[in-house]
């Protein structure tokens, strides 16, 4: 079966369907996050030392979720504030429940950190970014595109509108993409394609 393409637009209202059905907002997110966390755990048998990079919305909370995951599963992992903690409140819960020994940090440590980082996942914007990044957040995304790191996203890369309609100068440069539930339109432009390397769709439903 073809994997179906939904528009942001169309995602959105999917996903008030099912939740409207009983499959809650939250519960969509740990799949998201428990999904791309138990795959990248088969994909590298030894734990690596990883970096999420987190925004302030549900693709955060996506972040948190595989972050607390791969924790579990004794993976060394380091979460990065690119926009304070303001977070939304899904994003919020799912920060309460990470393990209060979980390094966390802001944007002024990347320096430090990235040389001793394998991977690197990009929680930033997913797809429902407009506009142009912010200058650290560009900063950020240049330096882990130098860097000796396996790079993944969340759904989109940071800095691609979900429907294609603009990719921003210094988006995310991921080398695997896991989109949620669907694939959206910017996923199927060669010029985003590049930037997504791998994709590899995830069920959002039980």
């Amino acid at each position: 079966m073809d994997t179906p393409v939904l528009t942001v637009a169309q995602m959105k209202a999917w996903e008030d369907e099912q939740n409207k059905a009983g499959l809650s907002y939250a519960r969509m997110m740990e799949h998201a996050g428990s999904s791309a966390a138990e795959d990248l755990m088969r994909r590298f048998p030894s734990p690596q030392h990883t970096l999420v990079l987190c925004g302030k919305g549900n693709n955060a909370g996506d972040g948190l979720v595989l972050a607390r995951i791969l924790v579990q599963h004794n993976w060394p992992v380091t979460i990065m504030w690119l926009q304070g903690q303001q977070l939304s409140v899904l994003a919020a819960t799912n920060r309460a429940c990470l393990p209060a020994t979980m390094a966390c940090m802001d944007v002024s440590h990347l320096d430090s950190l990235l040389p001793t980082m394998q991977l690197v996942v990009d929680a930033v914007y997913g797809t429902g970014f407009h506009g142009e990044l912010p200058q650290v957040v560009g900063q950020c995304f240049a330096a882990v595109a130098q860097a000796d790191v396996f790079r993944v996203a969340l759904d989109m890369p940071s800095g691609v509108a979900g429907d294609g309609d603009m990719v921003a100068s210094g988006s995310f440069q991921a080398q695997l993409t896991y989109a949620f539930q669907a694939l959206k339109p910017a996923h199927c432009l060669a010029q985003v394609r590049q930037l997504c390397g791998e994709v590899l769709c995830i069920n959002l439903r039980d």
